[in-house]
């Protein structure tokens, strides 16, 4: 998996990868972003690039969000179909905001 992770500027970090979030990339994905999450108020997740997201994917969103409901926001943009599909029928898009 290839991962972005961009300080866009003073608390803000943007993070944009391509594949699947499944049991192979998810915990190395999941340990990029953070390790950079020290003062970071908005978190961004760019999903145009993610074509699939197994339930390890999942639960490292929930991580993500856990973390960040603490510190700051989670947006994750740019979710193509079948992502956006996965993350309805779990709730995920209940108290993700995703656009």
């Amino acid at each position: 998996m290839e991962i972005v992770l961009k300080k866009v500027n003073e608390g803000s970090l943007y993070v944009k990868a391509a594949g699947k979030l499944d049991i192979d990339s998810s915990a190395e994905y999941g340990m990029k972003v953070k390790d950079e999450l020290d003062d970071v108020k908005d978190l961004v997740l760019d999903f145009a690039d993610i074509t699939y997201i197994a339930s390890i994917g999942l639960r490292v969103l929930l991580e993500l969000y856990q973390q960040m409901s603490k510190q700051g926001s989670i947006k994750i943009i740019n979710v193509q179909e079948p992502v956006l599909n996965v993350l309805k029928m779990t709730g995920f898009n209940k108290f993700l905001s995703i656009s």
